[in-house]
């Protein structure tokens, strides 16, 4: 974890304020939208279903925004995380930190299903452009052999064929694995690992 002055608690209203600034347009058509509703209520008010109308139109409004908040804060915590803290994650704590990468940076419907019982997949999504992705998590003391990747390859031919494979190893992958998984699934080793939790490369499973 990176250190963090006392003073932190004090960025924390500039940074709530640079949420909002970024999603201006957005906000300001929802206020616009909110208030077209309450003047066609007010000016119904005879009719009870608009009131029902403008409930669902208020309450799907407050859900948007709880959602953007809830994801600007995840969005906070992981970049407090440098890869020295990766490196004392247990297996669990790697596979939630990789769906929180995944969330912060467009990915969808993700679901970390990592277990006993995870068929050799760790954590599924939807990327940016709606493909479904298949992500196998590897938070190792030494790079990923190629069994691993061939592995994942066989889950991915079988029981998720309409899914694209990701493989995310802390500490990378071997030659041979390297070679193993070219052309079947986006590899992200401690490098590409590093450059997605900086926001400068976010990784995007291959088109097959």
């Amino acid at each position: 974890m990176t250190n963090t002055s006392s003073g932190s608690g004090t960025n924390a209203r500039p940074r709530e304020w640079r949420f909002v600034w970024r999603h201006r347009y957005a906000l300001v058509l929802a206020m616009v939208v909110a208030l077209m509703v309450g003047t066609w209520v007010a000016l119904s008010a005879a009719r009870p279903l608009l009131w029902v109308a403008a409930a669902l139109v208020a309450a799907a409004l407050v859900w948007w925004a709880r959602a953007r908040m809830r994801l600007a804060r995840e969005a906070r915590a992981l970049a407090l995380v440098d890869l020295s803290e990766v490196d004392r994650m247990s297996g669990t704590e790697f596979e939630e930190h990789v769906a929180g990468l995944m969330r912060v940076h467009g990915y969808t419907a993700v679901t970390v299903v990592g277990g006993a019982e995870d068929g050799g997949v760790d954590v599924l999504g939807r990327a940016p452009d709606g493909r479904k992705v298949a992500v196998q998590c590897k938070r190792w003391n030494h790079p990923v052999p190629p069994n691993e990747v061939r592995a994942l390859i066989g889950v991915l031919s079988t029981s998720y064929r309409d899914y694209q494979g990701m493989f995310v190893a802390s500490n990378g992958f071997t030659e041979a694995a390297a070679r193993e998984g070219e052309g079947h699934m986006v590899l992200v080793d401690r490098d590409g690992l590093a450059r997605w939790m900086g926001g400068t490369d976010v990784p995007e499973p291959p088109r097959l």
